[in-house]
């Protein structure tokens, strides 16, 4: 009996071997086999994003050739839709409307100044029919010296501007570039006065106004 038992055991013990080297086998089959179908997959997929046409937001292109000249303006309308491309060639140029320099006298008879100092302004200004000329400042004036500055004023200068200067050519806007105003405050007046600032168009250095004279406040 204990023999017959023994011989059952070891053939049980080598069926079990067999049966486990059979599904050895085959999961290393299967794990091969699922390990090929997802780098397929990969592959697949990578290739297809980088053939087919991106889905991203519309692209609008605008190329222009040609020569912009200094001081010009190139207008371009953009197409609507995806990928959209427009092409504009040549130039454009913005014509001087002023061709001469001229002097401008501010004060005396037929200026007015609606600004005042008791009001703390920051603003004088000088008007005579349709010319306008006002200076500002960074804080309220106070006796001394400011230099015209370009752009914007600081704590020792100021800006000019000049609408409609005489023997202009009408609705051009002068900007102060050089020269000083020399101002005197007292307890109930104000006094601006000033030689020779020298004003031009924004875009064009030439022709200049030459602006003098004084605008006061009492």
């Amino acid at each position: 009996m204990k023999s017959r038992s023994k011989s059952l055991l070891f053939l049980l013990y080598l069926v079990m071997r067999k049966l486990n080297s059979s599904l050895f086998f085959v999961s290393a089959i299967v794990i091969l086999f699922f390990s090929f179908c997802d780098k397929k997959k990969t592959n697949t997929t990578t290739t297809t994003s980088s053939t087919e046409p991106s889905t991203s937001a519309p692209t609008n292109t605008i190329i222009i050739i040609g020569t912009v000249i200094p001081n010009s303006t190139v207008v371009a309308y953009e197409q609507n839709g995806p990928k959209n491309n427009m092409t504009v060639t040549g130039s454009a140029t913005i014509t001087n409307p002023a061709t001469q320099n001229s002097s401008l006298l501010v004060g005396g008879a037929g200026w007015s100044n609606p600004s005042c100092a008791s009001t703390n302004s920051l603003v004088l200004k000088a008007i005579n029919g349709n010319i306008d000329v006002t200076i500002n400042f960074l804080f309220p004036p106070t006796t001394g010296t400011y230099a015209i500055a370009p752009n914007n004023p600081g704590p020792q200068a100021c800006t000019m501007t000049v609408l409609n200067a005489p023997n202009q050519p009408a609705g051009i806007m002068w900007y102060g570039k050089t020269g000083q105003v020399v101002v005197n405050v007292t307890a109930t007046s104000i006094n601006a006065t000033f030689n020779g600032v020298l004003c031009t168009q924004q875009n064009f250095n030439f022709p200049t106004v030459g602006v003098s004279g004084n605008i006061s406040c009492n």
